[in-house]
């Protein structure tokens, strides 16, 4: 007697329905949302915007007074009058004096050194001091405009702080409209594409992405000059400058005044007369170096919101921001695409 061996069918698996993939990917397209909203969040909390946007509005809240033109206009002048004030000095207003007091160039160098030796560091700083406060008036002029474009971010109105805000609730929003979309799909699908095109819109009606690389670029070339070797350097030549003023007008000019047998008075026409640039400069003195230590301070001040502010890129966080927009649209109309109804499917 025969046996036979009774071999199963292969077991097929039933082919996806139409119903299965589109209930899939309506799924899929809750994810991709709550992930937009994920890296809305995430972003916020990498960049660490809620440290950025406070440091930003103060240092912009800050060098907004420095940054007109009159003030700009005010320190060249400054700058200007000390430089003449400082070739007037090494090459008319010593040598005359020495001739007056029958001194040699080197005796007439000496007698600084050693009666008057802030005077002589002043006089002899003064070739270095010029020129690095008029590169970084000449600096800063030259960002007026990136300056005044960083300081609209998001508009004139809102401040700085409001941006990591607003993306961090933009980001919880995204993502519980994900959630919404994985319980209602077709509903969730048209509501990111609304969300979606105001991602975009807001940030284009704004002019976010001029401004931000507008920022960026106030940035980078602050980058060489914003540190605290130029606070510090800029601190000392104010200390030297502020020593030699006070001993020109305290000690050195009476000195003069009673070796020359001159009243104050005259010694002051005389210098007025004769050396225009020197008189000009001690009288304007006291207020020029107000204005340049306010413009230290305010280096000084905001050095930390700077070094806050310097390792972080504004633009590539709007062009994210973009970005999510554009694909919420998409994928919101994928998602609305496969919710939509089928004809037939209602009896």
């Amino acid at each position: 007697m025969t046996s036979t061996v009774q071999i199963p069918p292969p077991v097929t698996r039933a082919p996806r329905t139409r119903g299965q993939r589109s209930s899939f990917a309506r799924k899929a397209v809750a994810v991709f949302v709550m992930l937009v909203g994920a890296t809305f969040i995430a972003m916020t909390l990498v960049v660490n915007l809620f440290s950025v946007g406070p440091a930003f509005e103060r240092l912009t809240d800050g060098f907004r007074p420095v940054m007109t033109q009159q003030s700009l206009s005010t320190a060249r002048e400054d700058i200007s009058r000390l430089d003449g004030a400082g070739t007037e000095l090494r090459t008319t207003l010593l040598p005359a004096l020495a001739s007056q007091l029958r001194l040699t160039p080197q005796q007439m160098n000496t007698m600084l050194q050693t009666q008057y030796p802030a005077v002589a560091a002043g006089v002899g700083a003064l070739p270095t001091i010029v020129p690095s406060f008029n590169g970084l008036v000449t600096t800063l002029d030259q960002q007026r405009d990136l300056f005044a474009s960083a300081d609209a971010i998001p508009t004139k109105d809102l401040p700085a702080t409001t941006l990591p805000w607003a993306l961090l609730v933009t980001g919880v929003v995204v993502f519980g409209l994900g959630i919404y979309t994985w319980f209602a799909p077709r509903a969730g699908a048209v509501v990111a594409v609304v969300v979606g095109a105001v991602l975009i819109a807001v940030p284009l009606i704004l002019s976010l992405p001029q401004k931000a690389a507008d920022a960026d670029q106030l940035n980078a070339n602050l980058k060489p000059v914003y540190t605290q070797q130029l606070i510090t350097q800029a601190g000392g030549a104010l200390t030297t400058l502020s020593a030699m003023g006070t001993q020109m007008q305290t000690k050195m000019l009476p000195d003069l005044a009673t070796q020359l047998k001159m009243s104050p008075a005259t010694l002051q026409a005389y210098l007025g007369k004769y050396f225009p640039n020197t008189a000009a400069a001690l009288n304007n003195l006291p207020a020029s170096l107000g204005r340049f230590q306010n413009l230290v301070a305010t280096f000084r001040g905001h050095l930390s919101d700077y070094n806050t502010l310097k390792p972080v890129e504004l633009a590539p966080i709007v062009w994210t921001m973009i970005a999510g927009g554009i694909a919420l649209m998409l994928i919101g109309g994928l998602g609305a695409w496969a919710s939509r109804p089928r004809l037939g499917s209602i009896t």
